[in-house]
């Protein structure tokens, strides 16, 4: 008789997990939060003998080539395909439908218009010039709640940039990193002295590489250790302590929560989709805010989705995806399941783990006091 209760108690709990985790077509999609990292680009410096040719980018350094600029507006395009039961179905541009922000850096403002350009084609009353099916769409540096250039200065967190040095300077001692870097000098002849010299040279090969142009055959040799020594790079921006994902990453997380409980509570002003363009340095240390491990070094283009739903029992459940590439094939988006909160995870007991991790006035917790 106990063992026939556990069977059926264990099939209950079966019905009701599988009841919550439906399809969309049984849970409502209520909001969107997508954060990209900005599309193909040039490496950001050119070195004599170590990187192709210069002519390869005639954008510039550091800018969007042509590969990239049409992989934004496709992306955009597959957007609005995978959410055309979500977002408003004539595919016409509402400003009550969504926010858009991106980090202070030209690649990404061009990565975020290019994609609405694919995303939000004009209709019929939209059209304002025969010749340029276009509209432009805001992007708002305000909304942005990508530190990236906490790294770069310490006047912007003294307490964080702190923590920072710290970590650096134990990364760069380790032993096995000592030897990567003595790998890059040999081969290389520049003097690298911190971390960002050597990964100013893994961006140029790794950039190279990925748009399919030679590199030295030492790099190639190598190629594996660049790649992960340019994640460890983003790792520790907020690895060494739940203060440095407090002050890096804890602001966005916050401000998504805050997006989706307005969503929820069907706040006035609420919008359904909230897209964020930024970098590999958004994206990593935003994972490791979460917990979630075994994280991939973001290529070009790769995007991080968060959907809020609700199910017919008016329970809200939260789905994190992560997209490796700007691709979008079905088969490289991946369903990942939040440290903490298994699925079933709902909003309130997401809240409740990230708490800790949310700053509640970011400008006072930077100062060093």
């Amino acid at each position: 008789m106990c063992n026939l209760s556990k069977k059926y108690i264990y099939i209950i709990l079966l019905v009701v997990t599988g009841y919550l985790c439906k399809t969309p077509s049984s849970n409502k999609l209520k909001f969107v939060f997508i954060l990209m990292r900005s599309v193909n680009r040039a490496p950001l410096n050119y070195y004599e003998n170590i990187s192709s040719n210069i002519e390869n980018w005639p954008n510039g350094l550091g800018e969007l080539t042509n590969e990239g600029i049409i992989n934004a507006y496709r992306a955009g395009k597959l957007l609005r395909e995978r959410y055309r039961h979500f977002l408003n179905p004539s595919e016409r541009y509402s400003p009550s439908e969504i926010d858009v922000s991106s980090s202070e850096v030209d690649r990404c403002y061009q990565t975020a218009g290019y994609l609405l350009a694919g995303m939000y084609p004009p209709d019929e009353q939209q059209v304002w010039n025969p010749e340029l099916l276009w509209q432009p769409v805001p992007i708002k540096t305000s909304l942005s709640k990508d530190y990236h250039m906490f790294g770069d200065n310490a006047l912007y967190c003294p307490k964080y940039w702190i923590e920072l040095h710290e970590a650096s300077e134990d990364f760069i001692k380790t032993e096995k990193i000592k030897n990567f870097i003595n790998y890059l000098r040999n081969n290389t002849f520049k003097t690298l002295k911190t971390i960002n010299d050597a990964l100013a040279i893994c961006d140029v090969i790794w950039t190279d590489y990925m748009s399919k142009n030679s590199i030295p055959d030492w790099a190639l040799k190598r190629f594996d250790d660049i790649e992960k020594f340019m994640l460890h790079s983003m790792l520790i921006l907020n690895s060494n302590s739940d203060q440095m994902k407090r002050l890096f990453s804890g602001d966005l997380v916050g401000d998504i929560i805050n997006r989706m409980e307005a969503i929820i509570n069907k706040s006035l002003n609420a919008k359904k989709m909230y897209l964020h363009v930024g970098h590999d340095s958004t994206i990593v240390p935003f994972f490791n805010t979460l917990n979630v491990s075994e994280i991939e070094y973001p290529q070009f283009g790769a995007t991080v989705l968060i959907e809020l739903y609700l199910t017919p029992l008016n329970k809200t459940l939260i789905k994190l995806l992560y997209n490796k590439n700007y691709e979008w094939k079905e088969s490289n988006i991946k369903l990942i399941e939040l440290p903490g909160c298994p699925l079933p995870c709902g909003l309130e007991n997401w809240r409740t783990l990230t708490q800790k991790f949310i700053p509640q006035n970011l400008n006072e917790e930077c100062k060093n006091s």
